[in-house]
């Protein structure tokens, strides 16, 4: 006579239960992963504790503090030069984060400026505001501001964006420009001083068709 239970089979003529296939491969399944992880970990420990380990991840480390203290750099033409160099690093690993609108104030108002041209002659004006459609977090936007001042090749992406937004599909726009406006302020207290307004074209481009 034969009993089935939940987890065992007692084969006829034999008081001795014998283990279900199923559950014997369920633990040396078990017994084989758990003897990777442990493998794996041991190679992990060597690896961290030779000579080549310790100089490949301090030379990650150093890479790493190199790319963020130069990415916050303050706007100066040194920053200009060097991030450049380190941008191919920097973006991959998500480094390109600038800190730097968490620290002083800033002494000088720098705005974005896209001006569509209209077939119409009509100039439409679009700049980044707090709340406005396509970045989210106001916080996005100060990023896309510098990304903008900062790599030529994210304005040809902006301004068709904007062309995009500021026209509808029966409407067509022969031109774009992207204007950086700067403006110096004040000292903290001062009745007067900072400088005048100034301007600089970052990118233009005429449009042959819809954007």
């Amino acid at each position: 006579m034969c009993e089935i239970g939940n987890r065992q089979k007692v084969a006829p003529g034999l008081a001795v239960p014998v283990r279900d296939e199923d559950e014997r491969d369920e633990h040396e399944e078990e017994r084989g992963l758990s003897s990777s992880v442990g493998n794996f970990s041991t190679l992990q420990q060597r690896f961290e504790e030779s000579p080549a380990g310790k100089v490949v991840i301090s030379g990650l480390v150093a890479v790493i503090l190199v790319v963020g203290v130069v990415w916050n750099l303050p706007d100066s033409p040194i920053s200009r030069k060097l991030q450049p160099l380190v941008a191919p690093v920097a973006a991959p690993a998500g480094l390109d984060q600038y800190w730097g609108m968490y620290g002083t104030p800033d002494t000088r108002l720098e705005t974005i400026e896209v001006q569509v041209r209209m077939a119409n002659g009509e100039n439409r004006v679009w700049t980044m505001q707090p709340g406005g459609r396509g970045v989210g977090w106001w916080d996005r936007w100060l990023l896309l501001r510098r990304a903008v001042i900062h790599d030529a090749s994210i304005r040809p992406q902006l301004a068709r964006w904007v062309v995009r937004e500021v026209t509808e599909p029966n409407e067509h726009a022969v031109g774009v420009t992207v204007l950086f406006r700067t403006e110096n302020l004040p000292a903290p207290g001062a009745t007067a001083g900072g400088g005048s307004p100034a301007m600089k074209v970052l990118y233009q481009e005429a449009l042959a068709g819809p954007q």
